[in-house]
């Protein structure tokens, strides 16, 4: 019998092979043999919800659950498991100092997300690494914001992080893209409300994922799979280095730790 339950994977350079801009077709077959085998599948993303919808991977895979913007919503199936929604005056004076350089940010609540302003040259920038739909234009009214993602160019970082709440964790995780997350939201932290809730423990369970947002996935998970193509500090952190996802990295390791 298979010891482990569960199995948390990261979306973009783990499944989704940006070089190429399409799927690891293979390890989406192996995810759904685990599937098979009654191991639950659950995306652990920092991307939101709808754009997650907007790649197309629900028509590809059904999840058992999602948890997206860096841990700041859970969904079990499709129903809202948790949302931590970052304070509305922490996501004001975000969006203030954004103005103020003439930036965007994309807000994400539960299931939607739009654009403070129109789009910009650093945003066209990021769209050319990440095929992406550009949501709507908005202006903050107070709702719901789980997660900021401000589109900016990286000698701006040291000024930024000198002028945004303490509240806020900036994570570059791209030329022209930054996380903006709430301190407390982070994988980690809600994979260990999904297995309180599921009732499983941690050693029976899966972490998958490349990049530095993954390491409180691996710090939560009983074997924690690093793709080849990862960044170095997150194949530190993590129990097994798996080949890159140009090699089918993911189905490899499953085969490799006899999980399918």
């Amino acid at each position: 019998m298979n010891k482990y339950k569960i199995i948390f994977v990261d979306i973009d350079w783990t499944i989704l092979n940006h070089k190429i801009h399409d799927w690891d077709y293979e390890s989406i077959l192996a995810l759904k043999m685990a599937q098979e085998k009654g191991i639950l599948v659950y995306l652990c993303t920092a991307r939101p919800y709808d754009s997650v919808v907007h790649t197309g991977l629900f028509d590809l895979f059904t999840p058992d659950g999602t948890i997206c913007t860096n841990g700041g919503v859970a969904f079990v199936k499709d129903e809202v498991l948790f949302a931590n929604n970052i304070p509305e005056d922490i996501v004001k004076k975000a969006e203030d100092i954004a103005n103020k350089h003439s930036l965007v940010i994309e807000m994400s609540s539960e299931t939607d997300r739009y654009f403070t302003a129109d789009a910009n040259i650093w945003v066209d920038e990021y769209f050319k690494s990440y095929a992406e739909t550009i949501p709507p234009t908005l202006a903050y009214k107070n709702d719901h914001v789980s997660a900021m993602l401000l589109f900016a160019p990286e000698f701006m970082d040291e000024e930024l992080i000198k002028e945004l709440p303490p509240e806020i964790r900036y994570y570059r995780f791209d030329l022209y893209g930054v996380d903006m997350c709430y301190f407390e939201n982070n994988k980690g932290n809600a994979i260990k409300r999904v297995l309180e809730h599921l009732s499983i423990k941690k050693e029976e369970s899966i972490g998958i994922g490349d990049d530095y947002g993954d390491i409180p996935m691996f710090n939560e998970t009983g074997l924690s799979i690093a793709l080849g193509n990862g960044k170095e500090e997150a194949k530190q952190n993590a129990t097994y280095i798996a080949p890159s996802i140009h090699e089918h990295g993911l189905a490899l390791a499953l085969k490799d730790n006899k999980v399918i």
